[in-house]
């Protein structure tokens, strides 16, 4: 059970992360230290639907699905949604060691790569239960 509240505590910051991003996408720009390009339309649509609906989206249905489906069915669920915060801190890895011109020694970029595997192993907690056998 502890596991599974563990992949539901991942989860459910994936989800409050889209949310703030749908309804403040500023906060978002700002956290990500992106920017819309002044002048041309678009650029807070793409905040809200893609770090905003797509996020919530997809960690608020692997939360029902966890709550509602056999552990091993809710296993499945949650293993792509683990494996994308495992693939962006792998990219953030990459950037850091193919971009340093743009990064400089990494700077903030340690500190997501550690919250991006933090929140995929939280999430993939139940799964990693299941293959333990406990």
């Amino acid at each position: 059970m502890l596991f599974q509240y563990m992949t539901l505590a991942g989860l459910a910051f994936g989800a409050f992360a889209g949310l703030v991003a749908l309804f403040r996408p500023t906060a978002i720009a700002n956290t990500l230290r992106l920017q819309p390009i002044p002048g041309k339309a678009g650029g807070f649509a793409e905040f809200r639907a893609t770090f905003g609906g797509v996020f919530f989206m997809i960690h608020i249905t692997a939360f029902i699905a966890v709550l509602h489906l056999p552990p091993f069915l809710g296993a499945v669920i949650v293993l792509p949604v683990a494996m994308g915060w495992f693939g962006a801190a792998l990219a953030r890895l990459a950037s850091m060691v193919l971009d340093t011109a743009e990064n400089g020694n990494g700077g903030i970029n340690r500190y997501w790569v550690t919250l991006e595997v933090f929140i995929g192993t939280l999430i993939l907690s139940t799964a990693l239960q299941l293959t333990a056998g406990t």
